[in-house]
């Protein structure tokens, strides 16, 4: 039992929030109750076990990605507070720097997945059982995710294929992005022609080709966009997502109401690909409705939430009277029936199961979160015809006003490409709003920085030269930057 020099090893790890495990030479135990990575991958079963694990490291990302980073940043919220564990406002004015703490728990989140996604890739080689290519599939799938938020928010990052020693871990460059890009597109590729089409009732929830196809045509259709503007990789996100619709209904039904996406009950049944949570105690919950909403009235939930920031007015009140996505997104106001408190404040309750018994704490609610869903892949659809042709071709229309039919609102019929364009942008807006796909779509469409200057202009937040590019980044977090000073350059303007 080796342990000197444990101290820099344990400080590393706590940096980079496992991006590394720790050479023979400055730790090797192996305790007498726990299993380690090298102990334990024997068998079929504990492969599997490992690639759960994957899917567990996800679990916190919603919040830490998709909320934070990337809702609270865009003009769908306006963050009115601010102060200690409420960096949120930083990050949603644009007053953010590399200590802010949001963008170290997230950093680390999408690196643990890194991490775990290759101990399994790395631990399964020898295996000859059947499935061996699925779980290969579904590491290189979780991998390829965790990478494509990471490269949108902090661009070059360090590319990482295999579990690294101390050394290696701290030693180890920001890889160009496109390099990261590549590393995305080989990952979903294998996952696309890897993973089964389905699975049996008692698997469901696992990611699948479709998931991986069409995550990989949203990849493509964001390098065709800003920064990297390569166009010719829109026939390549066509021709994923094309595949997708091909099969469209028959795996992914529309529900009868635009509010049953996001029940409990409606788990597995229409998305394409979604987080998988189980309220009860069980520690496999979300606090995703708590870190959206400001407080609950007593019938909806025992226990409140704390975000204070608010629902931007200008999302609020674009919504058309029909649109039944409002109110499946939204509440405006409430009466509590326990104490008569009332509240006029609107809030996003979009992942809130109401008065769900099974809830035990702020963290633990059963609705699944959406990472792509069958909506995303014709509303792309459209974008991409709509790139393609002097004017909006009659298909893009149908599919813009196909997803409009479902929300109970008229059809349009824009009659330019601008025209068209500026209607898939609300039509997403109003379609995803709080499942964190705004930031990232004003980024690719070139779009952010008008639209987030206005929205600074009419809140008044105090930026006098509003955002400009460098903004579009995130700072890589101090830690992160500390672990070797002076080896890796920070992002431009911080």
């Amino acid at each position: 039992m080796k342990i000197k020099n444990i101290f820099p090893c344990l400080l590393a790890i706590g940096l980079s929030g496992a991006l590394i495990s720790c050479s023979e030479d400055i730790l090797d135990i192996t305790p007498l109750t726990n299993n380690t990575a090298n102990d334990f991958y024997k068998t079929e079963d504990q492969v599997n076990q490992g690639v759960l694990a994957i899917y567990n490291a996800w679990l916190p990302v919603p919040v830490s990605s998709n909320w934070y980073l990337s809702e609270v940043r865009s003009d769908n919220t306006h963050e009115i507070e601010g102060g200690a564990q409420r960096d949120y406002k930083e990050v949603g004015t644009f007053i953010a720097s590399s200590q802010t703490a949001a963008f170290q728990t997230a950093w680390t989140q999408l690196y643990s997945v890194v991490y775990r996604s290759n101990i399994v890739l790395s631990k399964i080689e020898g295996f000859e059982f059947a499935r061996v290519a699925q779980f290969k599939a579904e590491a290189r799938f979780f991998r390829a995710m965790a990478y494509f938020d990471l490269v949108r928010y902090w661009g070059d990052v360090p590319l990482v294929e295999k579990v690294l020693s101390f050394v290696e871990a701290k030693n180890t460059p920001r890889s160009p992005t496109l390099d990261i890009y590549k590393l995305i597109v080989d990952d979903l590729t294998f996952a696309s022609e890897n993973l089964p089409a389905s699975y049996a009732a008692t698997e469901k929830g696992r990611a699948t080709k479709y998931a991986a196809k069409a995550l990989l045509g949203r990849v493509y259709l964001t390098m065709a966009g800003y920064p990297l503007k390569q166009t010719d990789k829109l026939a390549l996100a066509k021709a994923q997502l094309a595949d997708v619709m091909a099969v469209g209904t028959s795996l992914f039904p529309t529900p009868a109401l635009y509010r049953d996406l996001f029940t409990i009950a409606g788990k597995n049944k229409y998305h394409i690909f979604e987080v998988q949570y189980i309220s009860g105690g069980k520690g496999l919950g979300s606090s995703l409705p708590s870190e959206m909403a400001f407080q609950f009235p007593s019938q909806w939930s025992s226990f409140t939430g704390g975000f204070e920031g608010q629902v931007e007015p200008a999302l609020l009140a674009s919504y058309a009277p029909t649109d039944v996505r409002k109110q499946a997104t939204l509440d405006s106001g409430y009466t509590d029936t326990k104490t008569g408190a009332t509240s006029g404040r609107v809030q996003f309750t979009k992942f809130l199961e109401k008065g769900d018994a099974a809830v035990t704490s702020r963290s633990d609610y059963g609705r699944n979160f959406p990472v792509i869903r069958y909506a995303d892949v014709l509303l792309m659809y459209a974008e991409i015809l709509n790139e393609e042709a002097g004017t909006p071709p009659v298909q893009a229309i149908e599919l813009l006003n196909q997803v409009r039919a479902n929300a109970k609102v008229a059809p349009v019929t824009p009659a330019t490409k601008a025209e068209m364009k500026i209607a898939l942008e609300n039509e997403r807006r109003w379609e995803f709003a709080g499942e964190g796909l705004r930031w990232f779509d004003l980024i690719r469409t070139e779009r952010a920085i008008p639209v987030m200057n206005e929205f600074i202009r009419s809140h008044d937040i105090p930026l006098a030269n509003g955002i400009t590019q460098r903004d579009l980044l995130f700072p890589v977090p101090l830690n992160e930057m500390l672990i070797n000073p002076g080896f890796w350059k920070q992002n431009e303007g911080y």
